[in-house]
């Protein structure tokens, strides 16, 4: 084979290449954009119930998401603007690298996220990700078990408000996030190079350029930084207001056709917006022990209002969406079989 025979022939591989890769990413457009036209039909044809899903969820992000979340973005914003994550860090690395064998600029993520939840564990990620204090691999790693449902929401709305069961909350925190930090072990530990965890790395090199950064451009505080936190708190809990009404809309439709309450549509409705699907499970007629099992489960995945949360704080980074997906699947796993054996074994 010549020299012009090998480029024509590379050429051709590159051009239909390139050619499929073009079908595909139109594919996909079209895909989007008639989701977007079906989802506007579904409102329309169920206005009543789109109108209920719309105040269910403005109400549950007013009342609940708002206080709960906004002063720890605020804060935590602060907190990395200020580098008081090295301090803090070197108190946690003892415990958290010896528990999760995680570095010094990973300590912080974890304490927000197993404080506050989503998406203020995945925002903390992004935000050290950024910065350069922890590389992609660590933080794809710590994005899978530190962005979970907050501790006050598992006992105090599942536990309480929902299954009037006070006596299970620790259980169910343990469980929970017992079960997010193996799930994550086994992905990024136990089979990294499987889930794609080597190319996410960045050179050491740039690495490195970014820990510099992060060494020399600590500020100082003024209230100009302050008003730059509590802007963009503003901004991300407006984004994840807007996700949760989004996915209340058709979690409150499906949960409103035919009658009963079947595992399909609890289900759905769970995986949809969790808030939501925990309300129609414990109000359901299984038996106590079986809703425990899939409340557990559901809240252990996070919903795909969730998962589009998370998705809206890490944009500004290579973190996966789909890794950290395959992370909660496993982790929803591990959630309901810790759970069965929980409730078969010891709750009754």
């Amino acid at each position: 084979m010549n020299l012009t025979t090998g480029i024509n022939t590379a050429s051709k591989k590159f051009s239909k290449k390139n050619g499929h890769n073009q079908t595909s990413s139109e594919n996909k457009r079209s895909y989007t954009k008639a989701g977007i036209v079906l989802f506007l039909a579904i409102i329309l044809i169920f206005p009543s119930s789109s109108y209920l899903g719309a105040k269910k969820g403005l109400l549950l992000w007013f009342n609940t998401v708002l206080p709960t979340l906004l002063p720890f973005i605020i804060v935590s914003n602060l907190v990395i603007a200020l580098q008081i994550t090295k301090p803090l860090s070197k108190i946690l690395y003892p415990v958290f690298h010896f528990l999760f064998g995680i570095s010094r600029g990973g300590c912080y993520p974890v304490l927000m996220g197993f404080l506050s939840g989503i998406p203020v564990g995945a925002k903390s990620v992004a935000d050290l990700v950024n910065q350069g204090t922890i590389d992609e691999e660590e933080g794809q790693y710590l994005l899978a078990f530190c962005n979970n449902a907050s501790p006050m929401f598992i006992m105090s709305y599942i536990a309480i408000s929902q299954l009037k069961l006070p006596e299970i909350r620790f259980y169910l925190l343990l469980i929970i996030y017992l079960s997010g930090i193996l799930s994550s072990f086994i992905l990024f530990r136990l089979f990294p190079k499987r889930n794609g965890n080597r190319k996410l790395s960045l050179s050491a090199m740039e690495f490195g350029q970014n820990c510099n950064r992060a060494n020399t451009e600590a500020a100082k505080f003024d209230f100009s930084l302050l008003d730059n936190s509590i802007m963009n708190g503003f901004e991300i809990i407006t984004k994840v207001g807007g996700y949760i009404i989004l996915f209340s809309i058709p979690a409150q439709i499906i949960s409103t056709l035919g009658t009963g309450d079947g595992y399909l549509k609890l289900l759905t409705t769970g995986f949809l917006e969790i808030t939501t699907g925990i309300n129609n499970i414990s109000l359901s007629n299984l038996e106590m022990g079986t809703k425990i099992a899939l409340i557990t489960m559901i809240t252990a995945f996070g919903g795909l209002s969730g998962a589009a949360q998370t998705k809206s704080v890490i944009n500004s980074t290579r973190l996966s969406i789909g890794l950290y997906i395959k992370s909660k699947l496993l982790h929803m796993l591990i959630a309901f079989t810790l759970t069965a054996i929980y409730v078969r074994f010891i709750l009754y």
